[in-house]
């Protein structure tokens, strides 16, 4: 099922980066305009987002830890022993895949569309727009909450969604960006779920 679920999202992600991301930016662009009102406030998160991955990771870890001398074993007590490896593992993939990809920022694309292109293993400030770090990072912050609490479900779809369509609005990242940085962020989720999983066993309790 996951399997057919990512070459669906694949397959998604390359019509976007084909087909759909410049029509989508250049109309945002057009009823937005560059100057969006928060545009300067979206534009300082990836300044604050190595401070925001180092502050949750250690959150959760003291968090596991702080149940784990109690000997207390539940989805709480996973969710941060998941959370916290999942947040520096999707930081350190998004420096990775950006300086691979070297796709051009949809800022810098506005300015010189000819840039618009995948420039293998560039890297540099205007060639990190696949994927989205923020949202590769948050995603696998945003699963915690759902596996740990059902009710926080619908909240975290709206955040999910406002951060996406913010980094959009923004003139941030293209379509296909926030895509493949939602599925890899999922993918990081997944494999450190899987992982503790394996070793410590399936928990049902809260």
């Amino acid at each position: 099922m996951y399997k057919a679920l990512f070459l669906a999202a694949t397959i998604l992600i390359a019509l976007c980066v084909q087909y759909l991301d410049i029509g989508i930016a250049t109309f945002i662009a057009e009823h937005t305009g560059a100057k969006f009102l928060f545009g300067q406030t979206v534009s300082s998160l990836p300044d604050l987002l190595f401070v925001i991955v180092i502050v949750a990771s250690a959150y959760c870890w003291l968090g596991y830890f702080r149940f784990a001398r109690r000997g207390i074993e539940n989805r709480l007590t996973r969710s941060f022993q998941i959370a916290g490896t999942s947040l520096p593992l999707a930081y350190i993939a998004k420096d990775i895949l950006k300086w691979v990809f070297g796709r051009t920022e949809t800022r810098t694309w506005l300015t010189e569309p000819d840039l618009y292109a995948f420039h293998w293993f560039q890297g540099g400030p205007h060639f990190q727009g696949f994927p989205s770090g923020h949202m590769l990072v948050f995603t696998p912050l945003f699963l915690a909450l759902w596996d740990y609490c059902p009710r926080l479900r619908l909240p975290v779809i709206f955040a999910w969604t406002g951060l996406a369509l913010a980094l959009m609005i923004t003139e941030y990242h293209f379509l296909g960006d926030v895509l493949a940085g939602s599925c890899l962020g999922i993918l990081v989720h997944l494999g450190a779920r899987r992982y503790f999983t394996l070793k410590y066993g399936k928990i049902t309790e809260m």
